[in-house]
């Protein structure tokens, strides 16, 4: 899964607010979910993406600002090759978190 920021509208977005969600894969066809393009919206960040060894699960940390957001650009690409699950991070009780 790869990401390239687009010139997409921040529709929803508070100004300056901005939050960490987590992303869970399980996908069917590694080659075509790890080897995509996500086209990542103004305000949209993915700076961190954790495959299996094998491909087939992986983790994703995205800085959005909300989980829907996310979950609409992540099954728009994808739900035919992985089943995704989006939680908001906890930035308070997290550890490591992307600067």
């Amino acid at each position: 899964m790869k990401s390239s920021q687009g010139n997409g509208s921040s529709r929803g977005q508070a100004k300056g607010k901005s939050m960490y969600i987590f992303t869970i894969h399980s996908v069917s066809d590694p080659q075509a979910f790890w080897s995509g393009q996500l086209n990542l919206p103004e305000g949209t960040e993915l700076p961190v993406v954790v495959p299996s060894a094998d491909g087939t699960r992986g983790v994703c940390v995205f800085k959005s600002d909300s989980v829907d957001t996310v979950r609409n650009i992540v099954d728009g690409a994808t739900a035919a090759v992985s089943r995704n699950e989006f939680y908001a991070i906890n930035e308070g009780r997290a550890l490591g978190l992307p600067a």
